[in-house]
């Protein structure tokens, strides 16, 4: 087994993208779950790293944010998560 995927860091990296992905489009975890079809105490225990998710259930949540798997589990760009980030803050505070 590689030494990244063991002690589970590879369910926090999911926990952590999902919850960035949610964030950055404004999303709750309800309406993730809706656009997934997942319960939205599952979503919830994915972004607290409690779920070991099953690759059905991940197509699902890649589908949602309009990504492929490789991406919904790819560590995050820094830079372009904070370009992210500033432009979800800048369209809270400009408005729509």
């Amino acid at each position: 087994m590689n030494a990244a995927m063991a002690g589970g860091t590879a369910r926090r990296l999911l926990a952590q993208n999902v919850r960035v992905l949610r964030l950055t489009r404004g999303w709750s975890q309800e309406a993730l779950a809706e656009a997934a079809e997942l319960d939205r105490s599952y979503v919830g225990d994915i972004e607290q790293a409690r779920r070991n998710v099953s690759l059905d259930s991940l197509e699902r949540l890649a589908g949602a944010f309009d990504l492929t798997l490789l991406d919904l589990l790819r560590e995050p760009d820094p830079t372009e998560l904070g370009a992210q980030l500033l432009r979800r803050i800048s369209g809270d505070i400009n408005g729509p």
